[in-house]
């Protein structure tokens, strides 16, 4: 856990890069209220490449419209990858 206040606009993010995975969940306290993010191993198929992602978030500062619209923000970042990565 960090020492002291945590910043504002905090998230969490995971990476378990050697595991492939199709759902993810952390138990935590119930008044747990910041976001994470869990990154599993790539694999291609059928010629894409694809990377699991699971989000928890506490429905009393997060709804699903909101999560929604993250996704497709990130699903959108990931499609236009050769436009801003460097290869």
């Amino acid at each position: 856990m960090p020492q002291g206040a945590e910043p504002p606009n905090i998230l969490n993010i995971s990476s378990i890069p050697w595991v492939a995975f199709t759902g993810f969940n952390l138990n935590l306290p119930t008044d747990y209220l910041l976001p994470i993010l869990t990154i599993g191993r790539h694999a291609e198929q059928d010629g894409a490449t694809r990377m699991p992602l699971a989000i928890q978030v506490h429905h009393a500062v997060c709804d699903g419209y909101h999560l929604g619209r993250f996704v497709e923000h990130v699903q959108g970042l990931a499609d236009a990858a050769p436009d801003w990565m460097k290869f």
